[in-house]
């Protein structure tokens, strides 16, 4: 017997939000209907996410944004992509790798997420860190169903 994994749809009339995992989006709608906005709800489902999909959404990871300002028309972007260790030099590289950046921990960057994710909470959110990330702790703490 082959088993479909049902997820629930959510309809709204006043704003919207996708992620790649419902529970995600589920947060971050919730985060929509306090009457938070885009920022806080993204950073919401990014977090969330962090935790749900932690083998293909790393907390401690990248997390680069385009945010459109409707008051102003303007497009800004918050880089959230870490930089190369110090250590890691194209010299090194070169001398030590044949020129070839190798697998393992040289291939790594500083974590940049949580601060872009601060960086644009500050900025264009509306809602406290401690408002955004308790959807995120909750399922750490608590749990959640695994539905594949």
């Amino acid at each position: 017997m082959t088993h479909i994994a049902q997820r629930p749809t959510i309809m709204g009339t006043r704003h919207m939000i996708a992620s790649g995992h419902y529970l995600a989006t589920t947060a971050g709608f919730e985060i929509l209907q306090a009457g938070g906005n885009a920022i806080d709800a993204g950073i919401c489902a990014g977090l969330a996410i962090s935790v749900l999909e932690s083998a293909y959404v790393a907390f401690a990871g990248v997390a680069p944004m385009t945010i459109y300002l409707r008051d102003s028309g303007r497009v800004i972007t918050v880089s959230g992509l870490g930089t190369w260790p110090k250590a890691a030099s194209c010299e090194l590289f070169q001398s030590q790798h044949g020129g070839q950046i190798p697998k393992g921990i040289l291939r790594t960057v500083v974590p940049a997420a949580p601060d872009a994710w601060l960086v644009a909470l500050r900025d264009y959110g509306t809602m406290s860190f401690g408002d955004v990330v308790a959807s995120a702790i909750h399922l750490a703490r608590d749990g959640f169903a695994c539905i594949r």
